[in-house]
């Protein structure tokens, strides 16, 4: 017996050299402050946001992660009370830790799924990529491209 070809687009994931940089943890105030001039994408429990970091609360978000981007990094914050615990990838870039990351398509979810509240109409009208980093503390950095 063989086994049946898929039926949907199969995605394969290719592997880039990256410079990681672990900054650790930040306040709120200084990790806004590292995040200038990128796009962020967060879930809370008012649904999915897409939003220029210049246009973040002043507050902490009411969320787990955040992940922003811009054309050249990618940054991991995992949100903790008044913190950040903070990551910054730079694929394709030498110098610094070189990690070896996979680079896969990304998908938002489907307009019904309300895993993550409603998804604004920019969510689907961006392509985006997951930036893997395996190994013993896996870790997924986002970033969106134009379609």
């Amino acid at each position: 017996m063989t086994t049946r070809p898929p039926t949907g687009p199969v995605h394969t994931a290719r592997a880039v050299l990256a410079r990681l940089e672990r900054i650790g943890r930040l306040g709120w105030t200084e990790a806004r402050t590292l995040l200038t001039g990128t796009t962020c994408a967060w879930a809370d429990l008012d649904g999915f946001h897409i939003a220029t970091a210049g246009r973040l609360p002043e507050q902490p978000l009411h969320a787990t992660h955040l992940w922003a981007w811009d054309p050249r990094r990618c940054l991991r914050l995992r949100i903790d009370g008044p913190q950040a615990l903070t990551a910054l990838l730079e694929p394709g870039q030498d110098g610094g830790e070189q990690v070896l990351v996979h680079i896969r398509p990304g998908t938002p979810w489907a307009a019904g799924d309300q895993q993550a509240g409603p998804l604004p109409a920019e969510a689907h009208a961006l392509s985006f990529e997951l930036i893997e980093l395996p190994g013993p503390t896996p870790a997924t950095f986002v970033r969106a491209t134009a379609p």
